[in-house]
């Protein structure tokens, strides 16, 4: 989809094969809005970005921003009418001892009999429902569920902080054969970033979702192990694993994957593509120790969920 300001490029976009949507502001008129809003620097607690898909800057003021501070905030998007919107939210943004980030280490405790076990994964991507105004979700692998006893509360490794319940999932045992869960935040003090975290500590944002495609070059975050260096080798493969799950319509790639990075994101550039389901060789070391050149991993394809689930990433 293309996104343009006037019927004569529509009907050039349309032409080439792309589907054009008339908006009324540029992409350079939002730009320029929010480098306004840039130099804003040094307001605690509040957030602005570009909704492309809204085609307006979105502007979130948490509780403790003093009057002046809002004042400023108002005055840098006076005049600009339908092109900003403001939005008040009851909360503050947490420091990062509580963020919440893609490629982080999630863990929960399941029961068989009467032994306690507990199973390790991913988080995948950070996603809110279609409106933008509802709660927040945080994305992993489904048979993180299903292959733990049905472990549904999720704590982040780091920290044992709770995190909240999953409240949709799936393991090839719907009509799509997907892999992926829905986990609901429901700590308070956890503050979920539309962002991923690498292995050293440094941040990368995620702005957009799409479908990947073949030759893709693209990246992966686990909290086992990362390969950063990869490309999309099929964009609706199906895979049966070896206890014989068989699951569809999945992202491949020849990037590794370990036990434990299940859920983890797929990503190119700032755009969210998949979540992490599985591999070969998931037992062996990724990256400058992997030994194996035949390494692939398979991944949910995210822009499916988004729409199955009536999500967005943020």
């Amino acid at each position: 989809m293309v996104a343009v300001t006037d019927p004569t490029a529509a009907e050039t976009v349309r032409s080439a094969g792309a589907v054009a949507e008339v908006v009324t502001h540029s992409t350079a008129e939002l730009h320029s809005l929010k480098a306004k809003l840039d130099q804003l620097t040094g307001i605690p607690n509040t957030s602005w970005s570009i909704d492309q898909r809204r085609n307006r800057v979105e502007v979130q003021i948490y509780d403790g921003v003093p009057s002046a501070d809002r004042s400023r905030i108002d005055n840098a998007v006076s005049g600009y009418g339908d092109t900003v919107e403001i939005t008040k939210i009851s909360s503050k943004i947490e420091p990062s001892a509580y963020a919440m980030r893609g490629g982080l280490g999630i863990k929960a405790d399941w029961t068989s009999g009467s032994t306690t076990y507990t199973a390790t994964c991913t988080a995948g991507f950070n996603v809110q429902d279609a409106t933008g105004t509802g709660p927040r979700y945080m994305l992993t692998a489904g048979h993180c569920i299903t292959k733990n006893g049905g472990a549904t509360e999720w704590r982040r490794s780091s920290g044992d902080i709770p995190l909240g319940s999953a409240i949709d999932w799936r393991y090839g045992n719907d009509t799509n054969q997907s892999d992926y869960a829905v986990v609901l935040y429901e700590n308070a003090n956890v503050a979920p970033y539309g962002a991923i975290q690498y292995k050293d500590g440094s941040v990368g944002e995620i702005s957009s979702s799409a479908s990947a495609y073949e030759g893709e070059p693209v990246k992966r975050v686990g909290t086992i192990s990362q390969d950063l260096v990869g490309n999309v080798l099929a964009t609706d493969a199906t895979v049966t694993y070896d206890e014989g799950t068989t699951l569809k319509h999945m992202i491949k790639t020849d990037n590794c994957v370990m036990l434990g990075d299940s859920g983890g994101a797929l990503f190119s550039g700032e755009t969210a593509l998949g979540i992490t389901s599985g591999g070969n060789y998931v037992d062996q070391p990724c990256g400058d120790s992997d030994s194996q050149a035949d390494r692939v991993s398979w991944y949910e394809p995210l822009y499916l969920v988004l729409s199955w689930e009536d999500l967005k990433v943020y």
